[in-house]
């Protein structure tokens, strides 16, 4: 089975849509969306209205989605995040607030886990991008695979080791076996806004029976995405720093 993992899509249709298409290509039979979907973009409606319409869905809830139906607190928040929340909190369908309403924070599945942040406590949001969070990650689940997104970041930690993929141009992908012994944290990057000072849009895919996960590059229009956002009246910041994966 191969599954696409996905995250952090932040309202950037330019950047889902590629995604989307390109995940199309690949024989994808599930999708794992693990939040995020709205905040900091210009088109939270339209993000989950694609979402939703996936076939074999499973999506969780992230803390900007949490922030736009007030389950979070905006105000937690940076100036820029924060205002692009209440802007969103306007802008947002009844029907797209109870779909966030509704989705859960953590799901389990086989040997796998999936939560947005941190799967100890996924509520509070922390980053796992350390020695100490993961260790707390790896000490309070049971699961082989866990996968997580929210620092933006590809990355794959094991109990002894952290690494982050690296990807240069013009390279697309980078595959990477996984140990059928030893567990690991698998964060996916992000669909709408990388920090990784890779401006391409980042998913994964694992494939069970290869055992090995996938993760994808793709050149999406930022140019436009970033037009969207200054003319809906949101920072400038939020336009510029898509173009620097950052």
């Amino acid at each position: 089975m191969r599954l696409a993992v996905f995250s952090d899509i932040h309202a950037n249709l330019e950047a889902l849509e590629t995604v989307l298409n390109d995940a199309g290509a690949q024989s994808v039979h599930r999708w794992f969306c693990l939040g995020d979907i709205v905040g900091y973009g210009a088109n939270p409606n339209q993000c989950i209205e694609r979402i939703r319409a996936l076939p074999k869905l499973n999506c969780l809830l992230g803390n900007h989605d949490a922030a736009a139906i007030w389950r979070y607190s905006p105000y937690a928040m940076t100036k820029d995040a924060t205002q692009a929340i209440l802007w969103t909190i306007d802008r947002l369908s009844k029907r797209n607030n109870a779909y966030l309403q509704q989705r859960p924070s953590t799901l389990a599945m086989g040997n796998m886990l999936f939560s947005h942040a941190n799967p100890y406590n996924p509520e509070a949001y922390r980053y796992v991008i350390n020695n100490k969070y993961a260790q707390r990650s790896f000490r309070a689940t049971r699961e082989q695979l866990l996968f997580v997104s929210h620092s933006h970041r590809p990355m794959i930690i094991t109990r002894k080791n952290m690494f982050q993929t690296v990807f240069f141009p013009p390279t697309g992908s980078l595959t990477c076996d996984l140990s059928r012994k030893k567990r690991q944290i698998i964060n996916c990057g992000s669909v709408g806004q990388p920090r990784d000072r890779d401006p391409r849009a980042c998913y994964c895919i694992l494939d069970t029976r290869q055992n090995t996960i996938e993760f994808r590059r793709l050149e999406y229009d930022y140019v436009r995405t970033g037009q969207k956002i200054k003319e809906a009246g949101l920072s400038d910041y939020l336009a510029r720093r898509l173009a620097k994966g950052q």
